[in-house]
């Protein structure tokens, strides 16, 4: 917005009545034009969380998609069985934590929790 005044900014003038006027006009519009853009903004920043709302969605249920197709889900109990019993610590017992092999593999699906218990080696 171009202003009348351009020229007078930053400087000491003093501004006459009908100018002060014009000047408060000038502020008036330009407030208006703020409110008006801030009203667009808020109504961009719905559809933008709208939006993201919609993408999270869609994330969601891809990632569950990808999960069907995991090349885990393709590996036969005896490899799980192997792959478990190497998890476990070589310098030591292992320790019953939620944190670390034999009882984080517990906490990964339901199938590994059966075959985690039915595998004695582990415990």
């Amino acid at each position: 917005m171009d202003s009348p005044f351009q020229q007078r900014l930053g400087t000491n003038y003093i501004p006459s009545v009908d100018e002060t006027r014009q000047i408060r006009e000038f502020l008036a519009a330009s407030d208006k034009d703020v409110r008006r853009i801030d009203n667009e903004i808020d109504q961009l920043r719905k559809q933008l969380d709208l939006l993201q709302e919609k993408r999270s969605k869609i994330l969601d249920i891809a990632e569950q998609h990808r999960a069907l197709i995991s090349h885990t889900r393709k590996l036969s109990r005896d490899v799980l069985e192997g792959i478990f019993l190497a998890c476990l610590p070589t310098d030591r017992n292992p320790c019953m934590s939620a944190a670390e092999a034999p009882m984080l593999l517990t906490r990964i699906c339901s199938s590994w929790r059966a075959i985690a218990h039915s595998t004695p080696r582990l415990w």
